[in-house]
């Protein structure tokens, strides 16, 4: 069994030369709610899985 270790606080920093949009992105695309959207998309991915399984050059999630 391993036990886990406290790690130090790492200090994040912002450049100052990004610059973040404000608010919210529109978009007008559906959001993921439903258990059917979420099985869509799983079968979109297993299906690119299969199309492309002799790929090494391609990454879908």
């Amino acid at each position: 069994m391993t036990i886990a270790e406290s790690l130090p606080l790492v200090e994040s920093h912002v450049n100052p030369e990004i610059i973040f949009p404000e608010g919210q992105f529109w978009s007008d695309e559906p959001p993921l709610e439903s258990n059917l959207h979420l099985q869509q998309i799983i079968l979109l991915i297993q299906c690119l899985e299969w199309w492309w399984r002799e790929r090494e050059d391609y990454f879908a999630a």
